[in-house]
């Protein structure tokens, strides 16, 4: 009969489970720290949330580094480019939002386009951590997935932005719960998104990529 602290409980699988997600939120955050390096930490986080429970589920630090090490490239190139695309999207919508006239509602069409850079963001990654593609194949399918999921995507898109749109709005009660964000947050996010994204994509997934 299994007791509540069995190692085989509900309870400890949990308190396991949320052990993980504690060490991938710091790895995260620590990959992060160099900036363009967020492309990469973001496949490799997913890369370790995708395998959870599955047979592929391996040591945690070990499958992120390994996963950063072999995604570093393609990962800060299509990082750069979302960044590029998202800031240039952002000022220009503030900046037509600032002006007076009819033109002032061009900021409706950036502000578009930066939902889109996040939506394309928010599957780029995640893509790039189950599947090998070029870099222009990866853009276009996020692309096309994002669109094509679109409830699903704007859930992950709030999901991720949560914490920058609280920093926005409300400065002191982000700084009040900073020990969220550094302790779980990232990695619970991605967990959450990884759970949405598998149903996306295991109509392209092999066998053993769904952890069949």
């Amino acid at each position: 009969m299994q007791t509540f602290f069995s190692p085989d409980s509900k309870f400890m699988l949990a308190m396991s489970r949320v052990g993980d997600l504690l060490l991938l939120n710091v790895l995260f955050l620590i990959s992060c720290i160099p900036v363009f390096t967020i492309g990469a930490a973001s496949t490799a986080l997913y890369t370790v949330c995708f395998r959870f429970d599955t047979e592929r589920e391996q040591g945690i630090v070990k499958s992120y580094f390994r996963a950063f090490r072999e995604n570093f490239g393609q990962s800060t190139f299509l990082w750069l480019i979302l960044l590029l695309f998202g800031a240039s999207s952002c000022v220009n919508a503030m900046l037509f939002y600032r002006m007076s006239g009819v033109i002032r509602y061009v900021f409706v069409l950036f502000s578009a386009l930066l939902v889109l850079a996040l939506m394309i963001a928010a599957y780029t990654f995640p893509l790039l951590s189950q599947f090998s593609n070029s870099s222009r194949s990866t853009l276009k399918n996020a692309l096309f997935l994002s669109v094509g999921y679109l409830p699903r995507s704007l859930l992950i898109v709030a999901i991720n932005v949560f914490p920058f749109a609280l920093l926005i709005l409300n400065m002191y009660l982000f700084f009040e719960t900073s020990f969220l964000w550094i302790s779980l947050y990232f990695s619970v996010a991605a967990y959450i998104s990884s759970l949405l994204l598998k149903k996306v994509f295991s109509p392209y997934m092999t066998g053993e990529e769904a952890g069949q």
